[in-house]
């Protein structure tokens, strides 16, 4: 099904049979996870509804388990592999009689988007494999779409009208692969592969990268806490974090335990004896202590790798955190954002002359424009312009005798802050692509470099400054707000 929320731009579609009670779904969860954090949109995750049964004392004995012991071993043995708890007596419990309700549900989901629909999918797996629930029936089912934002009257409408029921029956059909197996093809040349009864993600991260031909840029996770905050709502297990960041099960306990403690994630012990974490919205994750910002940052590098390895990695941590901001402004991040941020910093009323597509995503941490350093007719270069907000703010200072130059590496922030110039009609103000370490400008050609919050993100600073006096006129000045760790920055970190 292509939405538009579809991922347009990718390469490989990952294709899931799954079922909500499934529990190899529910296994795979992690590895699916992995594959969206490293590859972002150049994946594309196709959830398809294969249906276990619509009859589960038939598909007991079918399987052999109309004994309920034998049953609970099964579950038991097979989450084991996974990795991934599951309440072993989730069947018995719930007296669920059919499976095709829920995936029904899901394809009526989908109608109202995938990302909406894929939050309605994890939802649907913890409440039968947690709480062992059955949701088969509308009532129920219309009560968890609603939990994940779905329009719950539209839903019910769905399930009812028949279409949901007819692209099951479609996806039925096509399914061709058992629930343990995802299949990877390629858009554009058809070459595809299956990996089979593999819940770890090195030979998935493997095949996609055959499946694709040519070299796909990989993201590394590295911020724990990013990652509980764009799952808010969901329920994340130890298994997953080891599979996603890469780390053991006995490191996710130490730093979890961290963040738990700080109030930054809530710990969720099962019954059943399983142990988890959901993400906590409140106040306090703006004021992160030292040892909680280490405990949510991980490497994602060991210190024999390559210095250069190093700064590929923070780079990319970078652009895939600042490309959320861009398009995701409304999420709660652990830093001020939008007008909240603008007004805490002190800038004039002259913002409301910016777009608010530009304020939106401002991530600033001060008023650089305190120092007065921009006249009339200027040319100004701020470095990591992001959307806007400062290369607009530069422009009310220097008119329109002036120039104005904002250098970012953030496709997503680009995009928006050349949509702000238009919208606002600053025709003396330029977006370029770059970093802070090679300017695409000449030599002595600026009167005034800007930055806000942006040179703590760069590794090699001393390049960044080197470049900075390299393009500035004799006499020209710098005006600069960012943040300070007063520690060795490397033991800070983490690297």
């Amino acid at each position: 099904m292509v939405t538009s929320e579809d991922r347009h731009g990718a390469l490989v579609d990952v294709i899931h049979f799954a079922d909500p009670w499934c529990w190899w779904s529910w296994g795979l969860e992690p590895v699916l996870s992995r594959l969206k954090e490293v590859y972002g949109d150049q994946v594309n995750v196709v959830y398809k509804m294969g249906g276990i049964t619509d009859d589960v004392s038939e598909w007991r004995r079918e399987y052999d388990v109309v004994d309920d012991q034998a049953l609970k071993a099964w579950v038991a043995e097979s989450t084991s592999l996974t990795g991934m708890p599951a309440d072993n007596e989730y069947y018995l419990k719930s007296g669920v009689k059919t499976t095709w309700p829920a995936c029904i549900a899901f394809k009526a989901a989908q109608l109202q988007g995938e990302v909406v629909a894929e939050r309605f999918l994890r939802r649907l797996m913890e409440v039968i494999a947690l709480d062992a629930k059955d949701v088969s029936s509308e009532e129920s089912l219309v009560e968890v779409g609603k939990e994940v934002g779905l329009d719950p009257a539209r839903l019910g409408r769905d399930i009812r009208s028949g279409k949901a029921k007819s692209l099951f029956e479609h996806d039925k059909v096509e399914m061709n692969v058992n629930f343990l197996t995802l299949l990877y093809a390629n858009r554009r040349t058809g070459k595809a592969l299956a990996v089979s009864n593999v819940f770890e993600a090195g030979q998935h991260e493997t095949t996609v990268e055959k499946v694709a031909g040519v070299k796909l840029e990989k993201r590394v996770p590295v911020d724990i806490l990013e990652y509980f905050e764009r799952h808010e709502g969901a329920t994340i297990f130890p298994r997953e974090l080891t599979e996603v960041f890469g780390i053991s099960p006995f490191e996710v306990e130490g730093r979890m335990k961290i963040l738990a403690a700080g109030g930054l994630v809530e710990r969720r012990d099962l019954a059943f004896g399983a142990t988890g974490w959901k993400y906590n919205s409140g106040p306090t994750k703006s004021r992160m202590s030292l040892e909680q910002a280490m405990a949510s940052h991980v490497a994602g590098f060991s210190q024999q790798e390559s210095h250069d390895k190093m700064n590929e990695i923070i780079t990319n941590a970078v652009k895939g955190l600042y490309t959320q901001v861009a398009t995701n402004p409304q999420k709660k991040y652990h830093f001020p954002l939008g007008r909240e941020a603008l007004r805490f910093v002190g800038y004039s009323e002259e913002i409301e002359k910016i777009p608010e597509a530009a304020l939106e995503s401002f991530a600033g941490v001060g008023y650089p424009h305190a120092a007065r350093a921009i006249r009339p007719g200027d040319t100004v270069l701020d470095i990591g312009s992001g959307s806007g907000t400062d290369v607009l703010f530069s422009a009310l200072r220097t008119g329109p005798k002036g120039k104005v130059f904002g250098l970012d590496i953030t496709d997503a922030m680009i995009e928006k802050a050349r949509a702000n110039i238009q919208k606002m009609g600053a025709n003396n103000v330029k977006i370029l692509k770059g970093d802070a370490t090679r300017i695409p400008l000449d030599d002595a050609s600026v009167d005034v470099v800007t930055s806000n919050g942006v040179l703590n993100l760069v590794p090699e600073k001393g390049k960044a400054f080197h470049e900075i006096y390299r393009v500035l006129k004799p006499g020209g000045k710098i005006q600069i707000c960012d943040i300070v760790v007063q520690s060795n920055v490397q033991k800070v970190c983490g690297l």
